[in-house]
C-alpha cells in the first residue's frame, strides 16, 4: 500500500505549515494518492480534499492565575526566593572567612587574648564587624 508521506510533505510546503498540520479527507484518499506534483496538490486544496488543521493552543489557566496573584503581591514570600538568598549567603561566607582568618592571625601573633578573640568572633558572626579595619580599631580601643 502506498503511503501519503510525499503528498503530506508537498501539501505542507504549499500550505506553509508543518506536516502534522495537514489534513486529508478520508473519503478522497485514492485521489490524493495519485497527486504527485505541487499543481495536483493545489487543485486538491481548492477542492477542500486537503486542509490545514488549526493551531492547538496551550491553556495557561494556572500560569495566568499565578501571574495575577503575583501582580497583587501574593506568592512573593521568603519560600519563593532562591537566587537572592543564595547570593547573600555566599557574600556572608566570603566576608566571615576573611574576618575569622584575621582574628586567628592576631591571636597567633599574641596581639589579642582568648577572651578578646571569642568576643571578636561573636561580633563578626552577628554582623557588627564589617571589615579588618574595624577589628583593628576594636583591638586598639580595648588596649
Amino acid at each position: 500500500m502506498k503511503t501519503l508521506s510525499l503528498q503530506r510533505r508537498i501539501a505542507a510546503r504549499v500550505l506553509g505549515v508543518g506536516e502534522n498540520r495537514v489534513w486529508f479527507d478520508p473519503s478522497r484518499v485514492n485521489e490524493i494518492k495519485e497527486a504527485i506534483t505541487r499543481e495536483d496538490i493545489r487543485v486538491l486544496i481548492k477542492e477542500k480534499a486537503i486542509k490545514e488543521k488549526a493551531v492547538v493552543g496551550i491553556k495557561r489557566r494556572a500560569g495566568k492565575l499565578r501571574q495575577f496573584r503575583k501582580r497583587k503581591g501574593r506568592v512573593r514570600g521568603i519560600g519563593k526566593r532562591k537566587k537572592t538568598l543564595n547570593k547573600h549567603k555566599k557574600e556572608y561566607i566570603r566576608k566571615i572567612r576573611k574576618l575569622r582568618r584575621c582574628i586567628y592571625e592576631m591571636s597567633a601573633e599574641k596581639k589579642i587574648g582568648t577572651i578578646q578573640k571569642r568576643r571578636l568572633m561573636r561580633l563578626s558572626k552577628a554582623g557588627m564587624i564589617k571589615n579588618r579595619k574595624e577589628i583593628a580599631g576594636l583591638v586598639e580601643k580595648w588596649g
